[in-house]
């Protein structure tokens, strides 16, 4: 994917980035929202995020194919050391690197913000995207029984965990995302 383009995400990119988000809302497990939120609500949730961590586009020849993010595990200070990441693709761009592309762009953010701890998130029955997490070293630190309730079916969820860093006593210094030299 040469015409591939990673790039942090613009408030002119969030309605493809709802579109996309909005298809697995309604046809897949895999968010466990069930509607779609407005695009001023959605606008929200993408500009607080972007206070304090990266949130990523994926375009092809200008089209919006794919987005990831890291987000707060928890909101307590301790936590900076430890973020959450997020990721989805168009469903027609599947299986063409695109979010190999996105994860290796984002995991390099994530690290010079000093974040040590990566998790994911991910539905039970999502098993492409436990293999794709898996492929980037990710390992399953927690399985919960029936905790979602979506298009008539109760749902597992998978908490995966990838260390990236040293912990070190004391921890080199949290840098927010906005803060960072790129």
């Amino acid at each position: 994917m040469d015409n591939l383009v990673i790039n942090i995400a613009e408030k002119n990119d969030i309605q493809d980035i709802l579109e996309i988000y909005g298809y697995y809302i309604l046809n897949s497990p895999a968010t466990f929202e069930i509607d779609v939120p407005s695009i001023n609500e959605f606008s929200a949730r993408v500009l607080t995020i972007q206070k304090k961590y990266p949130y990523l586009t994926a375009k092809i020849d200008n089209k919006l194919t794919g987005f990831a993010y890291a987000a707060p595990l928890r909101t307590r200070k301790a936590y900076d050391y430890s973020c959450e990441t997020t990721i989805y693709l168009h469903h027609e761009y599947l299986n063409k690197s695109i979010g190999s592309r996105l994860y290796t762009t984002l995991f390099d953010y994530i690290k010079k913000m000093n974040i040590l701890n990566i998790y994911a998130c991910i539905t039970y029955a999502n098993t492409e995207s436990v293999f794709f997490h898996k492929k980037f070293g990710f390992q399953e630190v927690a399985h919960f029984h029936n905790c979602g309730y979506k298009h008539d079916t109760w749902h597992d969820i998978l908490w995966l965990e990838k260390i990236i860093g040293n912990h070190t006593i004391p921890p080199a210094t949290f840098i927010n995302f906005n803060d960072l030299k790129l």
